[in-house]
């Protein structure tokens, strides 16, 4: 073999060596400098709902309506806090957790309604025609009252979710689309073993 032969072959391997190292590097480097080079970064996330970090534990107290007696425990649970006066943020918050659970077919024996009625008593003859399943929580109660502080402030419309361990984890805004919840809902109900 002569010298110009062995350049060659040698060269020859050299640009296949570096042609292997982009094919296998690029994407991992154009991927960081894209990232934090550039300033851009992915604007989605995999959930519709805002998580509460921590999240926080809610008391282990057993609450009753006129028909059922619950507690935050063992299942997930939407969780609603109106005035018994239900305005339109209200009603559209029961129809869309109604809704939502209904949506879930055989999965919906895994998640309970509640609603937290502060400032009253709330229509027995709206929910119970309405809203069958929904275990309303007269919100006067001093042992309800440990509930309301745990959730804090909180806007009109706002639906909250609470895991089968008892704690209170995601927020979902006024405005949040049922679809969304319910892509939230479902995802949660796929991975988890509990509840």
């Amino acid at each position: 073999m002569t010298d110009e032969e062995f350049t060659s072959r040698r060269r020859r391997g050299r640009l296949m060596l570096v042609g292997v190292a982009v094919v296998f590097l690029g994407p991992l480097v154009a991927a960081f400098l894209l990232y934090f080079g550039s300033g851009w970064s992915p604007k989605g996330s995999a959930e519709h709902g805002v998580l509460i970090l921590p999240a926080r534990p809610m008391p282990d107290i057993a609450l009753s309506s006129e028909d059922a007696t619950v507690r935050l425990r063992d299942r997930w649970t939407l969780l609603i806090v109106e005035p018994a006066a239900c305005d339109e943020h209200c009603r559209e918050a029961l129809y869309e957790t109604r809704q939502l659970r209904r949506a879930l077919g055989k999965e919906m024996d895994r998640v309970q309604r509640v609603w937290i009625s502060t400032g009253g008593q709330a229509d027995s003859g709206f929910v119970g025609s309405e809203h069958p399943d929904l275990v309303v929580v007269d919100g006067a109660r001093p042992v309800v009252a440990k509930l309301i502080a745990v959730i804090g402030s909180h806007t009109a419309g706002e639906i909250f979710l609470v895991d089968p361990h008892g704690n209170l984890m995601m927020r979902f805004p006024p405005g949040t689309g049922m679809r969304a919840i319910h892509t939230d809902l479902k995802r949660l109900l796929k991975v988890s073993r509990i509840g």
